[in-house]
C-alpha cells in the first residue's frame, strides 16, 4: 500500500463508525481529493487548450512553408521548444498539486485524530442522551463549584436572580436570610436586576422557589452557565487561503455580538469594532468572537459593537446569564438594530423576558440552533419566540448532521467548513451553527440598514429563503437557505 494510500485511509476513516447500511451514501471525498481533482480537471482543459493552439499554430507555418521555407523552418523549430517548456512547466505544476495534496491529506489526518480524541472525551454529541445538550454542559463552570437544574445544567451555587422585585417581597427575603449581592438598574430594558445570595445551607433550586412563592409576578430564575459547546461544533482545520473573498463589500451596517473577545485581525480591516468596557479583558478568549466578526466583516463594512461574555479557560470558556442579561442591555443602549447571539443553552426566565423586550423595541435577535445533535432539545436563546433560530448547511445544502432541530428554526446558512478568522491572524474552516448565524446577521443588518423594520426584514427573509428539505416550512431548514 502506498504512503497516499495510508494516509487517505487516516483522514477518510479515523472517525468512521461500524459499516453503514446499504441506503446509506458512501463517504464523501475529503478536501484534499477534491482540491486536486479539480487541479486535474483544470490541467486538462488547459492541456487541450495547448494542444489546439500547437496545431493550430503549426498549420499556418506550414502553410507558408512552401513560399519561405528558412523561415518556416525556423518558426517550426520555436514552436515545437516552446511547445516543450510549456510541457514541462505542466509537469511541475502536476508534482506540486501531487505535493500538496500529500500535505493536506497529512494535515486532514492529523486533525481528523484530534477530532477523534476529542470526540472520545466528550462522548459522541449524536447519541442522544437523556436530557439532551446538558449532559455536554455538565462540568462547565466546575472551578466555581456549580450546583445544578432538575435538568443537569449548571448552575451558580446557592444564588438567583430576578427582575423587577417588589420591594415588600425583597424585604421579606432579607429578614429570612437572604442577601443582595448586586442590583442593576437596566436603563435599555427598563428593568431592575436583582441577584440574591441564599442563606447558607440552602441550594441555589429551593431558593428560585421560595423567591417565585413570594413574587410570583416578577421573572425569577437560577443563575444559569452557558458555554459555546453546544454552537461553536468541530474544531477548526487549518487553512490553505490566504484572504477571504470580499462580499457585498460597499455595504455599511451595524449589529451587535455578544460572544467572546475579537482579536485583532486582517480579515477585520472592514469593519469598526466598538468593545463593552465591562467585557474587555486581556485574559478574555478571542477565537470564537474572531471568527464570527470575520464572517460578518466579509459582508460588507459593518460597525459592530462587540460584547465579551465569556471567562475562564481558553479551550471551554463559560459565561453566567446576569452577564448575558447586562451585556444585552449595553447593546440595546448602543442602538445595534441585529443582535448575534452565537450560543446556547437552557431556558432562562429573566433572560427569556429581556429577550422579548428587545424583541419589543424593535430589535432584531439572531441565535445559532445549537449543535447537540437531532435528537437534543431545543436550545436558547434561538428558541425564544420572535428570536431567528439558524441551523447550518454544507456546501451541497445538506443539513449539519449536529444541527438541533424544532419548530423554532427559521432559516439555514452555510455553516459546514467555512472561511474565517482565528484569532492567532490566520485563516481556519469552522463548522457549527454559530458560523452560519452572523450570515443572517448580516442579512438582515443590512436589510435594516436599509430603512426597512423588523417585521419587514423578518418578511423579506422569509421570502429570500430557498427551499430545502421538505416542501415548504420544515422543522430541519426551517423556510430554507439565505445566501
Amino acid at each position: 500500500m502506498t504512503m497516499r494510500a495510508i494516509i487517505a485511509g487516516i483522514a477518510m476513516g479515523a472517525l468512521a463508525a461500524p459499516a453503514l447500511p446499504h441506503d446509506r451514501e458512501p463517504p464523501e471525498p475529503s478536501r484534499a481529493q477534491e482540491r486536486l481533482e479539480r487541479e486535474q480537471d483544470r490541467a486538462a482543459q488547459r492541456a487541450e487548450e495547448r494542444a489546439a493552439r500547437f496545431e493550430a499554430d503549426r498549420a499556418r507555418i506550414e502553410e507558408r512553408e512552401v513560399r519561405e521555407p528558412a523561415k518556416a523552418a525556423e518558426d517550426l523549430a520555436k514552436l515545437e521548444a516552446d511547445r516543450i517548456k510549456e510541457e514541462a512547466k505542466a509537469a511541475e505544476d502536476s508534482e506540486k498539486a501531487e505535493a500538496d495534496y500529500e500535505k493536506e491529506l497529512a494535515d486532514e489526518a492529523e486533525d481528523a485524530l484530534e477530532d477523534a480524541a476529542d470526540l472520545a472525551e466528550k462522548g459522541d454529541d449524536s447519541a442522544g442522551i437523556e436530557h439532551g445538550s446538558s449532559a455536554q454542559m455538565h462540568d462547565l463552570a466546575d472551578s466555581e463549584r456549580a450546583e445544578h437544574d432538575e435538568r443537569g445544567y449548571p448552575v451558580r451555587r446557592g444564588e438567583v436572580f430576578a427582575l423587577d422585585m417588589p420591594e415588600p417581597a425583597l424585604a421579606q427575603l432579607q429578614s429570612a436570610g437572604f442577601r443582595v449581592l448586586q442590583r442593576v438598574r437596566l436603563d435599555a430594558l427598563d428593568r431592575d436586576m436583582l441577584r440574591l445570595a441564599a442563606p447558607p445551607g440552602t441550594s441555589a433550586i429551593a431558593a428560585r422557589d421560595q423567591l417565585r412563592a413570594l413574587a410570583p409576578g416578577a421573572a425569577v430564575d437560577l443563575v444559569h452557565y452557558y458555554g459555546l459547546d453546544l454552537t461553536a461544533g468541530s474544531k477548526p482545520h487549518r487553512a490553505r487561503e490566504k484572504a477571504m473573498p470580499s462580499r457585498n463589500a460597499g455595504s455599511s451596517f451595524a449589529v451587535a455580538v455578544i460572544d467572546t473577545a475579537i482579536a485583532p485581525h486582517r480579515a477585520l480591516a472592514a469593519a469598526r469594532i466598538v468593545n463593552w468596557s465591562d467585557g474587555s479583558s486581556g485574559q478574555a478568549p478571542t477565537g470564537h468572537g474572531t471568527a464570527v466578526a470575520s464572517l460578518l466583516a466579509n459582508a460588507g463594512r459593518p460597525t459592530i459593537y462587540s460584547a465579551n461574555i465569556f471567562r475562564g479557560p481558553a479551550e471551554r470558556p463559560y459565561t453566567s446569564a446576569e452577564v448575558i442579561a447586562s451585556a444585552l442591555e449595553w447593546t440595546l443602549a448602543q442602538n445595534a438594530p441585529v443582535i448575534n447571539m452565537s450560543l446556547a443553552g437552557p431556558r432562562n426566565a429573566v433572560l427569556d423576558r429581556l429577550i422579548r423586550d428587545a424583541l419589543r423595541s424593535g430589535k432584531v435577535v439572531v441565535a445559532a440552533a445549537g449543535n447537540g445533535g437531532p435528537t437534543a432539545p431545543p436550545s436558547y436563546p434561538a428558541a425564544v419566540p420572535g428570536v431567528v433560530a439558524v441551523t447550518a448547511v454544507d456546501k451541497d445544502r445538506r443539513i449539519y448532521r449536529l444541527a438541533q432541530r424544532g419548530r423554532h428554526i427559521a432559516v439555514a446558512a452555510y455553516g459546514v467548513d467555512v472561511l474565517a478568522a482565528d484569532a492567532r491572524n490566520n485563516l481556519a474552516r469552522f463548522t457549527g451553527t454559530s458560523f452560519a448565524t452572523p450570515v443572517i446577521s448580516a442579512w438582515l443588518a443590512r436589510c435594516r440598514a436599509s430603512g426597512s423594520g423588523a417585521a419587514s426584514c423578518g418578511q423579506q427573509l422569509k421570502d429570500a429563503a430557498r427551499d430545502l428539505g421538505a416542501k415548504g416550512y420544515d422543522e430541519v431548514y426551517g423556510f430554507g437557505l439565505v445566501e
